[in-house]
């Protein structure tokens, strides 16, 4: 049990991490936010998901990919 506690605790400080970066400059891409906490871009689109799906965050700009970056 301790070792799922402490794994909840590490999600719970990503998410704070996220939030603290975002408090000082709300407009980082995910690849910028996701390189600040040694996280993947994909990885640090998918905890913001979770953060806006609980209120935390709004998504709020969404960009066509290249079809070249496929």
């Amino acid at each position: 049990m301790t070792s799922r506690r402490s794994i909840m605790d590490e999600w719970w400080s990503v998410d704070d991490e996220i939030l603290a970066c975002l408090a000082v400059n709300p407009y980082l891409t995910p690849a910028e936010l996701g390189g600040k906490l040694g996280l993947s871009e994909p990885a640090t689109n998918s905890l913001l998901a979770l953060l806006a799906a609980e209120g935390k965050v709004r998504l709020r700009i969404v960009e066509r990919a290249d079809p070249a970056d496929r």
